[in-house]
């Protein structure tokens, strides 16, 4: 189970970074249609602004998409212990040139929900971030059971935009290969450094055999 807690006002925006991903959920008289898009910002009492779907995502329900419709936006906090803020508005406006946008009310309530159940352990582990488009090295800031960030200077992970699987490779110590399977959840960029949250696909004994590795003390993780 997750917590969850409700917030006015719109300080929680603030912790969407510009260019993460985000989950629109248009609703519809009888049902609701979900989609992804990114956020690229908000102007504080106006208005907040979401890329325009591709059309292969939104299909029939195009014409759902326009001024007064009703949507609830999902999206997860940067800086936040595994935080997923949501809020229901409506559509101020639709933007077709130069480039589609969506243009949002500001909520008058958000929600939010707290995840992570697992400690994440700081750690400075040299590792190799592999998806279908992109090789990076770099280095695990901190890893838990169920998820870990990863850190790469200069550079940006290339994503395909439905098609977030991913592998972290830690060489190991005893030149024996460490292959972690994941899911790309958020990628945030500050200055030169890119920093990639992955929630990680039942490896908790790999993870386990990893910081017994790495002397790091499996207690913190209160996995026994």
């Amino acid at each position: 189970m997750y917590k969850s807690k409700s917030s006015s006002g719109e300080q929680k925006i603030e912790l969407i970074s510009v260019g993460n991903l985000v989950d629109l959920e248009i609703l519809l008289a009888a049902n609701s249609k979900r989609v992804k898009t990114e956020f690229i910002g908000y102007l504080p009492g106006q208005y907040l602004i979401l890329n325009y779907p591709g059309q292969k995502q939104l299909g029939k329900i195009t014409e759902h998409v326009k001024e007064g419709a009703s949507v609830i936006v999902r999206a997860v906090a940067d800086h936040s212990d595994g935080q997923i803020i949501a809020f229901k508005t409506d559509i101020k406006a639709v933007a077709y040139t130069p480039t589609k946008l969506i243009f949002l009310y500001p909520p008058q309530e958000i929600q939010s929900h707290c995840l992570r159940h697992h400690v994440r352990i700081p750690t400075l582990i040299p590792a190799t971030l592999m998806t279908s488009r992109s090789t990076c090295d770099g280095v695990i800031k901190d890893i838990s059971p169920t998820g870990l960030q990863f850190s790469l200077r200069g550079a940006k992970v290339d994503l395909p935009l439905h098609d977030k699987s991913c592998h972290v490779v830690i060489s190991g110590k005893r030149n024996e290969p460490i292959r972690l399977q994941g899911e790309v959840c958020s990628t945030t960029h500050h200055d030169e450094l890119a920093m990639v949250g992955i929630k990680l696909v039942s490896q908790e004994q790999k993870i386990a055999a990893l910081l017994q590795e790495y002397l790091i003390d499996l207690t913190a993780l209160d996995m026994r």
